[in-house]
């Protein structure tokens, strides 16, 4: 677990990257891209320039800073680097919310358990129970990182029944490929790589876990411009218009993205719920990911947040 110390010390290089927004007239609005595992509103929105069309008739300019790690988006925010992480997992918001960073979540932006999986090769592990002592690498610290620990628990598993190894998806996806390791956490287009390459799901989230993504945005840019925060759900709400009226075009924009196959991006597509706005189930879910990085020493239990009162944002709940 970062320190808040540690926290915005990385904050800080971020920062040095990014510059800072005035909290009067915006000029600029930072908002980070994320195409992974498979963010087809996002890939829409910047091929058709939606955001730059929208807020550069208010005079304000769009930069799209590449930030794909939830723990550098959220301290992107606690540097003031960043207005809007626009994909940002529940439990990057939870946790940076824990540790003090002003974030908020403004709209849910996918909901996705079968979009997460835990793959093996041909020969590999055939059961969940077949783990122990195995070598398991993906991002810690995510929403596989999650999935992993509950699908672990669920044959009565820890993760320290495991090899576990820090490993991007990528990486984790060549090392199994090579034969490195035994199972990795995937999702998106690496899943669907190890699968033509003839390898196996071992299971995915659905059962395991709810995987909420979330929109979330500083809470001073949500003080001081109310006015943008509904400009860009808006925008937001553009996108997702397009997808359902243009969805061939919109799966053609997405597979030449992320260099995949039309019919590849077919079969992703209805893994993800884009639904925004923000129910009393995706609170459950969000209290429930909370209750688990507590249970599995992710977070300190006297850290513990009220995800309704102290990380959403009322608009969340009409983010249409």
């Amino acid at each position: 677990m970062k320190s808040i110390v540690r926290l915005a010390l990385g904050a800080a290089l971020v920062a040095s990257a990014l510059s800072p927004a005035g909290a009067a007239d915006l000029e600029t609005l930072r908002v980070t891209y994320v195409t992974a595992p498979f963010n087809v509103p996002s890939i829409v929105d910047k091929h058709e320039g939606f955001l730059e069309a929208d807020f550069g008739a208010r005079g304000i300019a769009i930069e799209r800073p590449e930030i794909t790690s939830g723990a550098k988006q959220t301290e992107a925010i606690a540097a003031d680097a960043i207005d809007v992480a626009s994909v940002l997992g529940g439990a990057s918001a939870i946790l940076a919310k824990a540790n003090g960073v002003d974030v908020r979540i403004i709209a849910v932006y996918s909901r996705s358990p079968k979009a997460f999986a835990l793959m093996t090769r041909a020969d590999g592990p055939t059961t969940l129970a077949d783990l122990k002592g195995k070598k398991i690498a993906g991002p810690k610290g995510t929403t596989l990182h999650q999935l992993l620990a509950a699908a672990l628990a669920s044959t009565g598993l820890t993760i320290n029944d495991v090899d576990y190894i820090n490993m991007d998806l990528p990486t984790a996806r060549a090392a199994l490929l090579s034969g490195q390791i035994d199972v990795a956490t995937l999702a998106g287009n690496n899943a669907i790589a190890v699968e033509k390459a003839g390898g196996k799901t071992l299971a995915t989230g659905e059962g395991l876990i709810h995987p909420t993504t979330v929109i979330a945005a500083s809470g001073k840019f949500i003080e001081n411009h109310p006015d943008l925060v509904e400009a860009y759900l808006a925008t937001h709400r553009k996108a997702l218009d397009f997808i359902a009226a243009n969805t061939e075009t919109a799966l053609k924009i997405a597979a030449d993205e992320q260099k995949i196959s039309i019919e590849d991006a077919k079969a992703q597509l209805p893994l993800y719920d884009f639904t925004p706005t923000l129910t009393d189930a995706d609170i459950a879910n969000l209290e429930a990911d909370q209750a688990f990085m507590i249970d599995n020493g992710m977070l300190p239990k006297d850290r513990a947040i009220d995800i309704r009162k102290d990380l959403v944002a009322p608009i969340a709940f009409s983010a249409q």
